[in-house]
């Protein structure tokens, strides 16, 4: 048994699980709205406040740690933390007051653990997919074919950031959004390139933002997604589109009231479904399929 620690930019994640026989078993779940890039994301800081946040969340982990009576734990550290000039004080803050210490990992290595995990969360098609994971701090996109990474590359286009750099009105004006999709038509060139070489199929989006579109699309749009296995859904394109126009036109009063929306990824929902429209839309994808396995799950299975 092991706990798995994702220190993400908006959420901070504890698993308590093993795999058996290629089995995941999960005995614990817990996901924290720490927001530890708020405030400070595009300035390379972790503020007085998220910094505290985290902590806190840490001290939280711990307790549900030692109830489990858990001896391996892995605290991986991603994009806003490991980009802020305070990082390593924070980790060390958080190793003398939790005693959890923390790995910071690359962007690359993220990107290889996310698919991991996502590959283990249903049959996966015999043909070239897109995985893509939206995080606070990074996009991670990874091409692949079975379990082989033909291509891989973390973006440091969060949501955080983009909300930072592009979201200041609810609903979001036209000319924000023009800004925006301007923005990652250069920022994702070599994406493009990656798509015209490798030629994926169906887009496969990890986790977070994507189990909210599935969410919305039940509760909502009162629609049963195609179910994959029980950690992978196929979402129709009209589905789709429905939820990016709700997310696009929508106050952030609106979007609290969603059946299908956690409180904590309010905030980063617009920005999130419009990035997730443009991929979409430059990979010409047929499928879209939205999985709850990501980084915790990938760890879990290397």
């Amino acid at each position: 048994m092991k706990a798995i620690i994702d220190l993400g930019t908006n959420t901070f994640h504890l698993c308590i699980a093993e795999v058996k026989q290629g089995i995941l078993i999960e005995y614990f779940n817990l996901q924290l709205p720490v927001k530890i890039g708020r405030g400070g994301i595009n300035k390379g800081m972790i503020t007085p406040e998220a910094f505290q946040r985290g902590i806190t969340a840490l001290n939280e982990f711990k307790k549900h740690i030692d109830q489990y009576e858990v001896k391996e734990v892995m605290a991986i550290a991603t994009s806003a933390i490991r980009n802020a000039k305070n990082g390593n004080q924070f980790i060390k803050e958080a190793s003398d007051v939790s005693g959890i210490n923390i790995t910071t990992i690359s962007g690359d290595v993220e990107a290889t653990y996310i698919y991991k995990g996502v590959f283990h969360s249903f049959k996966f098609p015999d043909y070239p997919v897109l995985v893509m994971d939206i995080g606070g701090g990074s996009v991670e996109f990874i091409i692949g074919i079975g379990e082989q990474i033909l291509w891989k590359q973390s973006f440091e286009i969060g949501a955080a950031r983009l909300i930072d750099k592009f979201h200041h009105s609810n609903p979001i004006d036209n000319n924000s959004v023009n800004k925006l999709l301007n923005y990652l038509v250069h920022t994702l060139l070599p994406l493009h390139q990656a798509i015209n070489l490798h030629q994926p199929q169906a887009l496969i989006g990890a986790a977070g933002a994507f189990e909210t579109l599935v969410d919305v699309v039940i509760m909502d749009l009162a629609v049963e997604p195609l179910s994959l296995s029980k950690n992978a859904f196929e979402i129709r394109k009209e589905e789709f589109d429905l939820f990016v126009e709700m997310m696009r036109n929508s106050t952030q009063e609106q979007r609290i009231r969603l059946k299908g929306m956690k409180d904590f990824r309010v905030e980063m929902m617009t920005v999130a479904a419009l990035l997730m429209q443009y991929v979409f839309r430059i990979g010409n994808f047929k499928r879209i399929i939205a999985v709850n396995y990501a980084l915790k799950e990938g760890v879990l299975f290397t």
